[in-house]
């Protein structure tokens, strides 16, 4: 079933493994319809951060990888939500600094199910464009295009400067080497 209306939003105190068990899912999911004032919410994805380019977290207690939890709904989105898709909201987090959370937009009483505000995406599919149409299926010979003329042979090329380089030049500089160091070796020995 399609659910027209969805929200992705970033957990940043959540590890994708400790939000895969249902219990987990059914705390983020009561928090969420809080926030969406609809009941009829379902997860749609759940994305661990390093997935989307997220770095991974100091082997420390307290840091996290991060999750992206992606839900949906029938239902149109809340106030709270649409004030993300404001200019005023958006420009304020493209200039990085500290969104503020209206009163009762904030919902979680679990603090690790608490949202990152920049990095929550909304999405309405009723606006998407329709998929192009399929591709009909043909007899699979193509059309007479006349008469084909192969291209001409790529032009004769001369390879002995290419093996000069490749092989001559370095046995010349390994001869040169093994000389000097027969001579280092033997001829100028202590006591000789």
């Amino acid at each position: 079933k399609m659910l027209l209306y969805q929200a992705e939003f970033f957990m940043q105190l959540r590890e994708v493994e400790k939000v895969l068990p249902s219990s987990v899912q059914s705390e983020i999911k009561q928090d969420l319809q809080k926030l969406w004032n609809n009941e009829a919410l379902e997860i749609v994805n759940i994305t661990n951060a390093l997935d989307r380019g997220g770095r991974v977290p100091l082997p420390l207690a307290g840091h996290y990888e991060g999750v992206y939890v992606k839900v949906g709904s029938k239902k149109y989105f809340s106030s709270c939500l649409q004030r993300v898709m404001t200019p005023v909201y958006q420009k304020q987090c493209a200039t990085g600094a500290k969104v503020k959370v209206p009163g009762e937009c904030n919902f979680c009483k679990i603090p690790s199910n608490c949202i990152t505000w920049c990095k929550t995406e909304l999405f309405d599919l009723t606006k998407l464009e329709p998929a192009p149409p399929v591709p009909t299926m043909g007899s699979g010979i193509l059309e007479d295009g006349g008469y084909f003329d192969p291209p001409e042979s790529p032009p004769s090329r001369d390879y002995f400067p290419d093996y000069i380089v490749t092989l001559i030049v370095p046995l010349i500089i390994a001869i040169l080497l093994c000389l000097l160091l027969a001579y280092i070796m033997y001829g100028r020995r202590e006591g000789v």
